[in-house]
């Protein structure tokens, strides 16, 4: 899946129970459906790649996309006037559920984070550290986060 897709069903999640989402805490938690579906599908989940950013990773994609709210919440607008319960049930449909799942069980850990707590986190493990190289905490870059780096890194996590 994209990660644009991803992330517009991650947003509807957090309306439907009336939390706000920003560009950070997306970025975050797209990041982390990309790690764990690296982890238990073989061919992932999100096939955006992600960049170790000075706040953590981030999917140029969905940044680009959303960097007119800053770190206000996001504001979207479903289709057809739909509610988020109507998306998310219609994002649900002729996805694989076991793929749909692991989104969810994702959101359920994660979301429940700050966006700051989100970056410490991301910022504590070896994939973004890795990424990272040499560059100082306040120095920018835009070193792609390697996707094996990930699947290691969270499968030694998982067991």
């Amino acid at each position: 899946m994209k990660a644009l897709e991803v992330a517009r069903y991650i947003i509807a999640k957090s309306d439907n129970v009336g939390d706000l989402i920003t560009n950070k805490k997306l970025q975050k938690l797209l990041y982390y459906v990309k790690a764990w579906g690296l982890v238990y599908f073989d061919e992932g989940v999100i096939e955006d790649e992600f960049e170790a950013w000075i706040h953590g990773p981030v999917c140029v994609a969905v940044y680009q996309e959303y960097k007119r709210f800053g770190y206000n919440p996001i504001g979207f607008e479903y289709p057809n006037g739909m509610s988020s319960s109507q998306y998310i049930k219609m994002f649900w449909k002729d996805k694989n559920q076991n793929m749909m799942e692991m989104i969810d069980a994702v959101f359920a850990k994660y979301s429940v984070l700050s966006s700051f707590q989100l970056e410490l986190l991301t910022h504590s493990e070896k994939p973004w550290i890795e990424a990272r190289g040499n560059l100082l905490p306040i120095e920018n870059g835009n070193a792609v986060i390697q996707e094996e780096t990930m699947k290691n890194f969270y499968s030694k996590k998982n067991g």
